[in-house]
């Protein structure tokens, strides 16, 4: 019995020291991963914007976005709270210059395209850098992204971009039209489509502004003077509207839209409205778009710290996976899912596509401006 007593004794002891060794060996494993000269900056960071107490956001609308940025952002960071604004850019940028000549400095952070930074915010003088700001290691290793780089669309690397889609340019009816029917860009111009297709308006910042600089750029000058022309008179109506006119191809109502807002086509896909997509053209490829999926951070930002502590939210795992959910756009991050995004909107190997978010890409050329008013100015 003794001899049974000091066999129990032992083998308790050893049990508390395996498990002490596997917590000893668990806490060095977190203690390297939570270490290190940026730990001592992030804390200061985090308890600096605790105290500024709030971050001012201003992002794309649709009520998945505004969630998945508050909510999640407020349930990392509970003591910093968050006024988040959504519009439309251009809305945005008018609101931000007016502030800013009356001496208004009451934002802090961006969420939306790269032509926002290039054409609205750069000019008046509102970008600052991001990169100073990148403290978390989950961020600054490039490991974490694609190409093993973080990707800026100006030289400047004021404007960072941190999602990517291919960039649908056509939708069509699923009753009326085939896949094989608009596979080709030319094939838009088809007598039998006189009428049933529905143009976005280019004039406009927005899904369409891009998609006919993608045009310009792919059939060259010339030929895409002639397909403008063209393509206005095959147009059933011209719009600005990209909800009722992605509807109006679910409803039938018209066979194509040319130009289709990518955040509208996924919305409405997740309500269930059914359309097809023409993701690419045989001969002339596609191009791929960030959408609103870029930062910038504004200058003389009234809230500094916390506007850091949200940029490394939303570019880490946790905040880019909701972000990417949220918005159907996929994340520079190798280590996001991409199983709920449509295959559609994934580069394809083999298929060339033209990086239209570039600084240098973002705004038509006079010639272009020109044709594009004669053609579709109201």
């Amino acid at each position: 019995m003794e001899s049974i007593r000091h066999w129990r004794l032992l083998s308790i002891v050893l049990c508390f020291c395996v498990f002490g060794f596997m917590d000893l060996a668990r806490s060095q494993s977190v203690f390297g991963q939570t270490t290190g000269p940026w730990k001592e900056k992030w804390d200061k960071t985090v308890a600096a914007a605790k105290k500024e107490g709030k971050v001012v956001v201003f992002g794309p609308p649709g009520d998945l976005v505004r969630r998945a940025v508050t909510e999640g952002f407020q349930r990392a960071f509970p003591d910093i709270s968050m006024e988040y604004s959504a519009a439309r850019s251009g809305v945005q940028a008018a609101k931000v210059k007016a502030e800013r000549q009356a001496g208004i400095f009451s934002l802090d952070v961006v969420l939306q395209g790269t032509t926002t930074a290039a054409v609205f915010f750069k000019p008046m003088g509102a970008l600052a850098p991001v990169k100073p700001l990148l403290i978390l290691p989950e961020v600054t290793d490039t490991k974490n992204w694609r190409g093993k780089q973080l990707e800026f669309s100006d030289k400047d690397q004021h404007n960072l971009v941190f999602g990517i889609n291919v960039k649908v340019p056509v939708a069509y009816n699923l009753d009326q039209v085939k896949q094989q029917d608009v596979d080709e860009l030319e094939d838009l111009l088809n007598p039998k489509w006189k009428g049933k297709i529905v143009v976005s308006d280019p004039l406009t910042p927005g899904a369409a502004n891009v998609t006919f600089r993608f045009i310009w750029r792919a059939l060259g000058p010339e030929k895409a003077k002639e397909f403008f022309r063209k393509i206005r008179e095959q147009a059933g109506i011209v719009d600005r509207d990209e909800r009722r006119m992605t509807e109006w191809v679910a409803q039938g109502r018209y066979a194509i839209l040319l130009g289709p807002s990518d955040r509208i086509i996924a919305e409405l896909s997740q309500r269930g409205l059914k359309f097809g997509v023409q993701p690419d053209f045989k001969r002339h490829g596609s191009l791929t778009t960030p959408g609103p999926s870029s930062i910038i951070y504004v200058d003389r930002a009234p809230h500094p710290n916390a506007a850091a502590v949200f940029i490394n939210w939303i570019l880490g795992k946790e905040g880019q996976t909701a972000w990417s959910k949220a918005t159907q756009y996929a994340s520079h991050r190798t280590d996001v899912p991409t199983e709920h995004l449509p295959s559609y909107v994934l580069p394809k190997a083999g298929t060339k596509y033209w990086r239209s978010y570039l600084e240098t890409d973002v705004r038509r050329s006079p010639e272009e401006e020109a044709v594009l008013k004669e053609v579709f100015g109201r």
